[in-house]
């Protein structure tokens, strides 16, 4: 088993998830009465959601372009795992700055979904760095 493309894999798989898990809540619960507060929902932390579905979604084809010849593998590989580092970090900031709001008391499921997301993205930086490592060995 090649292990630098199944992390390679692993990693593009990890920021598409990560963007995906993100937008649970608002396929979920899009309009109605949750709206003012799933937008309040989103743009909490440093970044919002945005930024951190930005982050996530730039890791994956960071990570996915390194084969690819364009610029230098061994940079790339380094930019993916600052940028994974970034998705982790901007996830962590949002899921500790969401205030509760009576959208939570509706929806338990809500009370979990940071730290899923949170969960979800330490697999970027992860797999970036296991890619990068194998690479450059």
């Amino acid at each position: 088993m090649n292990l630098r493309a199944v992390t390679r894999r692993i990693g593009i798989a990890a920021g598409v998830v990560t963007a995906l898990a993100l937008a649970a809540p608002y396929v979920i619960l899009s309009g109605g009465a949750y709206a003012s507060q799933l937008a309040d929902y989103y743009a909490s932390g440093v970044v919002g959601a945005a930024g951190i579905a930005l982050f996530a979604l730039l890791s994956a084809v960071v990570i996915a372009s390194v084969e690819r010849g364009n610029l230098d593998p061994g940079s790339l590989a380094g930019a993916a795992v600052v940028l994974g580092l970034a998705t982790t970090l901007s996830a962590a900031a949002w899921a500790l700055a969401i205030e509760p709001s009576p959208m939570f008391r509706d929806n338990l499921w809500l009370v979990w979904h940071p730290r899923v997301v949170v969960a979800l993205s330490v697999l970027v930086p992860a797999s970036a760095a296991a890619y990068a490592r194998n690479l450059l060995a």
